[in-house]
């Protein structure tokens, strides 16, 4: 458009080759696991740019997945499953002042079944997929007053998303808090501080439904952790 803002487009066609456990973990009855490599073609339109207080990335995608391996309801290594993939992505930068800067990156797409793998039972074909939240997001303020001295607060979000692949169960999604900073006393002598989940968030980094139950990987709680750095 012009020196500093930019229309773009990418076409692109990526694969994945199987993995030595995906093509050679065989079941009883099963004398070899003929699998293709994952395919993906994607189509991207977005826009780019930077004023002086902001720089910012937003773009369009639209993603189709073929092959893509999946342990069936027998426990055997396939491919012949189908996906789609549809989204929105937003990266902004912003310099409030001199001393304060703000970052947010923020991510809206539906992850869904394109036909019915083998993964269940049932029909799954328009199912969304399961353990892919349709929002994540992450804000930062960034405080610096001096070159010695800096503080950063950031928000996580997971959104919510279902845990199996016929949709009946889900998990609530989760939004952190974490405190960073570091001071510089010296050439020499440097602390560091984080606190880590700031508000002792009950929340799971994965949860999916197994075994007739929700099953949880839980997080971790309030943490702190201070670092000393001696330069000698």
């Amino acid at each position: 458009i012009n020196d500093t803002h930019q229309l773009y487009g990418v076409l692109a066609r990526g694969f994945r080759a199987p993995q030595a456990t995906e093509l050679y973990r065989l079941q009883n009855g099963q004398n070899a696991a003929d699998i293709e490599p994952v395919e993906m073609d994607t189509f991207e339109l977005g826009m780019r740019g930077t004023t002086t207080a902001l720089s910012y990335n937003v773009s369009l995608y639209t993603m189709k997945k073929d092959n893509f391996i999946f342990r069936d309801t027998l426990r055997r290594n396939v491919d012949d499953g189908e996906t789609s993939h549809r989204g929105l992505e937003v990266d902004l930068d912003y310099r409030m002042t001199a001393t304060v800067t703000a970052g947010l990156s923020f991510a809206y797409a539906k992850h869904r079944y394109d036909n019915n793998p083998a993964l269940s039972t049932t029909p799954l074909k328009g199912n969304d997929i399961d353990t892919a939240p349709e929002t994540l997001g992450a804000a930062t303020l960034l405080w610096i007053p001096s070159e010695s001295f800096n503080m950063e607060l950031e928000w996580v979000h997971i959104g919510d998303y279902y845990e199996d692949p016929q949709n009946l169960h889900h998990y609530e999604g989760h939004d952190l808090l974490h405190l960073r900073s570091s001071w510089r006393f010296s050439e020499s002598l440097e602390m560091t501080l984080r606190v880590m989940n700031l508000t002792d968030e009950d929340y799971a980094d994965r949860a999916d439904y197994s075994f007739g139950s929700d099953r949880y990987f839980v997080g971790t709680p309030l943490s702190v952790y201070l670092g000393l750095e001696v330069d000698f």
